[in-house]
């Protein structure tokens, strides 16, 4: 190819690793955008493929493909999203969200109503934990003000609650591309990218902490609980999330998870 394989990348900490020898390729560049902005990208061919999470591939999923092994997930408790709770709560009414995924607070959703039968109403509030739980029974927080994030509130960890749910890991992002626009070129690129992460993890949460002024020990940690790759269990897990977010109302239709040979 004549110029540079253009690869959409998302911000969050723990998708990190799966960037590890495409930063600074001289064959690819990431571009950092939101989801439903990559999906833009992709359709207008301003990017060759993305990285997405899995909300945003169900309401895109047409003519979409998943390149094999890659991806992100997580099993048991990662610290990716919380659910702080009022004290001695007997039924949750309402769901305080801040700027978090659709993805987080489907999963959310799905979670409230397999384990504690709420239909929650989900209340926007900008603000922290106090302030979002001034205004609902529960708030979902997500991101990397988690790592020392401190509340009189208890909390779950909705990754965890998954897990005990489904006995699968989530699944938290993976890389897509127009079917007709699958190329092996970008699957090799993506695939040392992300072994070379795996491999890595010292050395990125070294860089991270320097970068963030954070102990380079708590960026490892965190990212110590994440898995690199995308296989038969994580397609199970994304064909599971999607069967329950349909049922709860958060899907007008289950996608098809289609993956590149």
């Amino acid at each position: 190819m004549s110029s540079k394989i253009r690869i959409g990348g998302l911000r969050d900490l723990y998708a990190q690793p799966l960037y590890r020898t495409i930063k600074g390729s001289a064959s690819a560049e990431l571009l950092f955008e939101s989801p439903a902005a990559h999906f833009d990208a992709i359709m207008s061919n301003e990017m060759d493929a993305a990285f997405t999470l899995p909300i945003d591939y169900a309401l895109n999923s047409s003519g979409m493909i998943l390149y094999p092994n890659v991806g992100v997930s997580s099993s048991g408790y990662s610290n990716v999203a919380r659910l702080y709770l009022r004290k001695n709560l007997q039924q949750i009414t309402s769901l305080a969200v801040g700027n978090v995924s659709t993805t987080n607070v489907a999963l959310t959703r799905i979670i409230l109503g397999e384990k504690y039968d709420s239909e929650p109403t989900i209340i926007p509030v900008l603000g922290s934990v106090d302030e979002m739980m001034v205004k609902a029974d529960c708030a979902l927080v997500t991101g990397e003000t988690l790592l020392t994030l401190q509340s009189e509130f208890p909390f779950i960890d909705i990754v965890d609650e998954w897990s005990d749910i489904t006995e699968l890991p989530f699944v938290h992002s993976f890389c897509i591309a127009r079917s007709e626009k699958f190329l092996k070129e970008i699957q090799t690129i993506l695939l040392s990218s992300i072994e070379a992460g795996r491999n890595s993890i010292g050395s990125i949460a070294n860089e991270i902490a320097a970068e963030t002024n954070r102990s380079s020990d708590l960026i490892q940690n965190y990212l110590s609980h994440f898995s690199y790759g995308f296989d038969e269990l994580s397609k199970a897990s994304l064909d599971e999330f999607f069967r329950m977010a349909f049922f709860y109302g958060m899907l007008a239709d289950i996608p098809e998870i289609t993956i590149a040979e």
